[in-house]
């Protein structure tokens, strides 16, 4: 192997290592890689608030509706969606957004839809989270053998 004046590598069989080309061309990449690798990471971590936001809505529903279920006051929608409210205010705060419950229902069964928006991490997204949760009142329903027995 001969040695080149002015390199630092041998050279073989005629070659000469000519200045790499392909200089700066990783950090290129990194510069245009870079945004989309946020973006993606951004979507991930929307999509996870966007499923606690959900389990915190049917929590809160589910809150409310145990309080609908066993109330047998005639102001049981009012005290069901006041419990779904503040259900969600003490569990995420500033999760869900723009919180609105409704109760439903009659002398047997009672229900309470819980609505909010999720909270925003991708500028210009917004998701709506809808849950229900709700069942039989608990109420004395005596064995006579038939099955049309209501509450009330």
């Amino acid at each position: 192997m001969a040695q080149v004046a002015g390199l630092a590598s041998p050279v073989r069989a005629g070659f000469i290592r000519v200045k790499d080309r392909d200089s700066g061309a990783s950090s290129l990449e990194w510069a245009l890689l870079t945004p989309v690798l946020i973006f993606v990471i951004l979507f991930v971590v929307q999509f996870a608030m966007v499923y606690h936001a959900r389990h915190v809505a049917l929590a809160a529903a589910q809150s409310g509706a145990r309080l609908a279920r066993a109330d047998t006051s005639d102001a049981w929608q009012s005290k069901a969606e006041d419990q779904a409210k503040n259900s969600v205010a003490q569990v995420g705060p500033g999760l869900l957004t723009g919180v609105t419950a409704v109760a439903s229902g009659d002398q047997n069964d009672r229900y309470i839809d819980v609505r909010g928006t999720a909270v925003a991490i991708v500028p210009g997204m917004t998701f709506m989270v809808h849950q229900r949760a709700g069942g039989p009142t608990e109420c004395f329903r005596p064995d006579l053998g038939d099955t049309s027995t209501k509450c009330g």
